[in-house]
């Protein structure tokens, strides 16, 4: 069963969880879509997508009439799409935007995404390390800096916030695609293992099938939960030094081509 967040006459928005892919696709064994189907007893037409690994609210529609109306919706920005990533690295200001163009199917496309700094943590891991992307080392263990951010979609582009993130040199914990592999390698050894992505928020205009619109929270991810409790095990809260240029975010310029995905955020 998949949380429902949301019911309307036109929409539903769920609370996908971490590994499940949200349509059917190539090797797809099991996805949103289908799920929904056998659970609802009717076929729902997704309205934006997630990435596999990514948790957190999805809207789907109930009929393609409404999937239309309501992509137009994210199209035109009247929804905004709220996500939490732990990242590796720390920023060099306390908030920026990243309008890096992205490379895709349909050619070079702009993208923006908003992003905020919420907490810098140092995190001690044992084993193999490396001085590179600004991380640290200690004798015998690995110190590693790993920041979360609060991001806003402005367009949705092909992996985007993931894109965005590592190209300015903080790419998201658990990524495999985009991320920083040895920080991934050390994470495993300490059973973090999945994408540290979370579509936290929608804030949804108001309709006629919506009066006074919506803003919805998806609940926390076991996964983040579970990592929260690892930095508090293993790990410093720390005060950011934003007088330290390590990473600096880049603010425009392009990002190349992303692999085929089966999703587009």
């Amino acid at each position: 069963m998949i949380p429902i967040l949301l019911e309307n006459d036109e929409i539903i928005v769920v609370d996908k969880p971490s590994g499940l892919a949200a349509q059917p696709g190539e090797g797809v064994h099991d996805d949103v879509v289908a799920v929904l189907e056998r659970q609802l007893g009717y076929r729902p037409f997704p309205v934006h997508r997630l990435d596999k690994g990514t948790a957190g609210c999805m809207m789907l529609a109930k009929s393609r009439q409404a999937a239309g109306k309501w992509s137009r919706f994210i199209t035109d920005r009247d929804v905004a799409k709220r996500y939490y990533a732990w990242v590796s690295g720390t920023p060099s200001e306390e908030k920026g935007v990243i309008d890096a163009v992205l490379d895709g199917n349909k050619g070079a496309q702009e993208a923006r995404t908003l992003w905020n700094l919420k907490e810098t943590w140092n995190l001690t891991l044992t084993g193999e390390g490396s001085s590179a992307g600004g991380r640290l080392l200690a004798a015998g263990s690995e110190l590693i800096r790993v920041s979360l951010l609060e991001l806003e979609l402005k367009t949705g582009r092909m992996h985007q916030i993931r894109r965005h993130l590592a190209g300015i040199g903080l790419p998201i914990l658990g990524d495999d695609r985009h991320g920083d592999f040895s920080v991934n390698k050390a994470l495993r050894r300490a059973g973090v293992k999945r994408l540290m992505l979370w579509a936290r928020e929608l804030v949804l205009p108001a309709q006629a099938s919506l009066p006074g619109g919506a803003s919805i929270l998806a609940s926390e991810p076991p996964h983040f939960a579970a990592f929260r409790e690892f930095l508090m095990r293993s790990g410093t809260l720390r005060q950011p030094n934003l007088s330290q240029p390590t990473p600096r975010p880049r603010r425009s310029g392009r990002l190349g081509r992303a692999g085929p995905i089966e999703s587009t955020k």
